[in-house]
């Protein structure tokens, strides 16, 4: 019986199957290899510090994963500029409550430079977030009223506010100047935090005072606006209560589950007077806007706006009382016994 003779086909089929796999396991290993990277991206970028980490380590690892993630989100703004905005200065407002959580071990000085210059960059970016809030909050408020309409409420008015949020939109993308400028400050601002003046291997304790001077504004910004709920001190209060959600977030490993209860806390107490601010933003909107509205629709969101504040502030205050309720001294000691 004689033996079978190789067929060249077969060795051209063995040939493409080693090829496919060879590339299959190219594929696999760059998506392996870029599932990695995104994971030590993210953990240097943790908001918060990590129990093995000295406080001046830490400190600036959180800092600079914060720079690095506005970086990012602003290199993609002309897809969203919206989307890329709103996360660009929600990190600025971190970066400033860790500003304000080292404040005493940084000095005066370096805070007051850092702590203006993460404000003005935010202020710079900030028209194109304002008018997105402003449809939404009125979306919001329209789809509450439950008033049996088929077609959407002060459509005039929503018309003009999306006109605005689209300009908003347009002019960021045509303005490259501002977001290079503001990415060229950012990039200063990264060279910058490898000079700041933390005590070398400072243990986590040197955050309390910090912490104790977040919530005791706090306290103090809770209790003016209980004596008069305006819409400023309201404002101010959320933006300590900001603070204090940020500072325990980064606290976090001091102290887990007392960090993650205040954090949770003071982020559901900030999320019901943001919801308060917007509807006062919409409400000064709406007045400067009026041509937008017959006399019957102002009053009628006016009413609408004003019936959802009282209930909100209502909710917000009693959260506040409770948040507020110890004393600094008691939330600083939360960093101080971790220690001991």
């Amino acid at each position: 019986m004689s033996a079978r003779r190789s067929d060249p086909a077969d060795g051209h089929g063995l040939a493409t199957v080693a090829v496919v796999g060879a590339a299959f396991g190219i594929v696999v290993a760059r998506r392996l290899r870029d599932e990695l990277a995104a994971r030590e991206r993210e953990r240097r970028r943790a908001f918060r510090l990590r129990s093995e980490e000295q406080a001046d380590d830490g400190l600036r690892r959180v800092a600079r994963g914060q720079l690095d993630g506005a970086l990012e989100s602003l290199r993609d703004a002309d897809g969203d500029p919206g989307a890329a905005v709103h996360d660009a200065r929600k990190r600025f407002k971190r970066l400033r409550a860790v500003l304000r959580l080292a404040r005493d071990d940084l000095g005066d000085d370096v805070y007051r430079r850092e702590n203006d210059a993460f404000r003005d960059v935010g202020r710079r970016l900030s028209g194109v977030r304002d008018a997105k809030v402003m449809v939404e909050t009125l979306d919001a408020l329209s789809d509450g009223d439950g008033n049996g309409r088929s077609e959407r409420p002060f459509a005039r008015l929503r018309s003009a506010l999306l006109r605005e949020q689209e300009e908003a939109h347009e002019k960021l993308q045509r303005d490259d100047a501002t977001l290079r400028d503001v990415r060229a400050d950012l990039a200063d601002a990264r060279a910058r935090v490898a000079a700041w003046p933390l005590t070398p291997d400072a243990g986590q304790a040197v955050l309390a005072p910090g912490l104790r001077r977040i919530y005791r504004r706090g306290r103090k910004a809770y209790r003016a606006a209980a004596a008069n709920p305006s819409a400023e001190a309201l404002h101010d209060l959320r933006k300590r209560v900001k603070d204090l959600r940020y500072a325990a977030q980064v606290a976090r490993p001091v102290a887990p589950k007392r960090m993650r209860k205040l954090a949770k806390r003071a982020n559901a107490l900030a999320d019901l007077i943001g919801d308060d601010h917007d509807l006062a933003v919409l409400r000064e909107a709406a007045a400067e806007r009026s041509a937008t509205l017959t006399g019957d629709e102002l009053a009628h969101l006016r009413e609408l706006i004003d019936h959802r504040r009282a209930r909100l502030q209502k909710r917000a205050l009693k959260a506040a009382e409770r948040l507020y309720k110890p004393k600094p001294r008691r939330i600083a000691r939360l960093v101080e016994r971790a220690e001991a």
